[in-house]
């Protein structure tokens, strides 16, 4: 695995990526997150020896540079063009598209715009109705806490507490990353979200034709999984939601060895589709 970096609009633009060919599959970090959380997929042998792991650092977060116009660039539709460049800077094409939390809200913003993709995968992530629902969170009050420009130490480890399960420690480097995104990405991002800046993603996600794999963690503290389990996905893999046993919201972090092995058997099938 190796860090690399592309200019996108004037913007230096890290990345890791496991090896230069093979299917592309492309990693889209959240709110509040960096290509990092993934590390337990891109370092996998098994994994990253078959498939072209790439995974990014959006404008604002992990390594990546601010933006000059936070108030635009940090919206989902924004991060939405940001990947569509990114893409093609890359010439991507075919590749799998995998987001966690709001990184799949951007997948899905772009969808139409991708270079034919294989196939999608959400991770411990929920299509956003427009207007957006509480409804799609356990705890009402999600939006009040997190949507300011900035949090102070008390609130960096509060969030950071809610992306494991409730009996399990956060790993260290999670507080670092939170601090390190630029203080406006929360507070733009939301805004946005309040707004209603972004296409009804339930629409776009009940006529998208290529595989959806959707996977949750059984213990999640953030993500209302009977409203994500209401909503009409076609053309969902195994016909189901995966649920990783005894994990929180990063999920792929925490069981790397039981979510691994069923993402590698849906890979096989989106590219082989």
């Amino acid at each position: 695995m190796k860090q690399k970096k592309v200019n996108i609009k004037g913007k230096d633009i890290f990345y890791y990526e496991s090896k230069d060919n093979g299917h592309p599959v492309v990693f889209v970090h959240g709110m509040s997150s960096s290509a990092s959380i993934f590390i337990r997929q891109l370092i996998d042998s098994v994994l990253s020896y078959q498939f072209r792991f790439i995974a990014l650092d959006l404008i604002g977060y992990g390594n990546s540079e601010a933006s000059d116009n936070p108030e635009n660039d940090y919206t989902i539709s924004g991060l939405s063009n940001f990947l569509i460049d990114f893409c093609k800077e890359l010439k991507l094409e075919d590749a799998v598209y995998v987001g966690h939390n709001t990184g799949a809200n951007i997948i899905i913003e772009a969808f139409d715009k991708l270079n034919n993709p294989s196939g999608l995968v959400l991770l411990g992530a929920v299509p956003f109705s427009n207007p957006v629902t509480d409804e799609m969170f356990l705890k009402k009050s999600f939006f009040e806490t997190f949507a300011k420009a900035g949090m102070d130490d008390s609130e960096v480890h509060q969030f950071a507490a809610l992306l494991v399960e409730e009996k399990t420690k956060y790993p260290e480097f999670i507080p670092e990353i939170i601090r390190k995104a630029d203080l406006k990405t929360r507070e733009c991002l939301f805004k946005s979200i309040l707004k209603g800046d972004y296409k009804d993603q339930i629409e776009i996600i009940k006529n998208i034709k290529v595989p959806v794999a959707v996977y949750f963690g059984e213990l999640d503290l953030i993500i209302n999984f009977d409203y994500l389990n209401s909503i009409d996905i076609p053309t969902i893999w195994r016909t189901i939601i995966q649920i990783i046993k005894d994990t929180g919201h990063i999920f792929f972090y925490e069981s790397p060895a039981d979510f691994n092995v069923s993402f590698e058997a849906y890979l096989h099938t989106a590219f082989n589709n």
